[in-house]
């Protein structure tokens, strides 16, 4: 009897190590990331494309190439370009300002805690960038404000950013 007890515990502590040898140990990669085709390098934490001038141009185009066909919300700021923005991960928070040439204090128009790609009309002068996003995760936080530069007609959308390009 007290064999078949210690064979029993035998067994069980081997059941014990093959089953912890055989779970998988907690990942360290990204989480997993809801939008299709964008390629995101480390340190950027949100991909921009410029849409047009006062009317947007080839959002469908944007949409079913990466957003998997997705409606997106569009916010007003003046009339002038438009972007569409696509925060990294979908639990970053993002707050839109309206900068005043007038004031050196920016107001607040739009936050929300778990961010959705988004469309922004901006800019209505080409000397200033009446708009500023704010995106923050996990304890960081970046600022940019997307503009046409002057000098070469590139689209500027910050240092973090990932300029999307329209597929074929």
């Amino acid at each position: 009897m007290k064999q078949k007890r210690y064979l029993f515990a035998v067994l069980a502590v081997l059941c014990l190590a093959l089953t912890a040898c055989t779970q998988a140990a907690p990942s360290e990669e990204e989480p997993a990331l809801p939008y299709e085709n964008i390629t995101f390098q480390e340190g950027q934490l949100y991909a921009a494309a410029y849409l047009g001038w006062e009317e947007m141009q080839g959002l469908s185009d944007y949409q079913t190439a990466y957003l998997k066909g997705e409606s997106v919300p569009v916010h007003y700021i003046s009339p002038g370009e438009f972007y569409l923005i696509v925060p990294r991960y979908p639990d970053m928070a993002v707050k839109l300002y309206r900068n005043d040439i007038n004031s050196t204090e920016p107001t607040i128009l739009f936050e929300a805690e778990d961010s959705v790609p988004f469309v922004v009309q901006c800019n209505i002068s080409d000397i200033f960038s009446d708009l500023t996003v704010e995106l923050s995760y996990g304890g960081e936080t970046v600022s940019f404000s997307p503009y046409i530069s002057l000098k070469d007609g590139s689209v500027q959308v910050g240092e973090r950013g990932l300029e999307l390009k329209k597929t074929a």
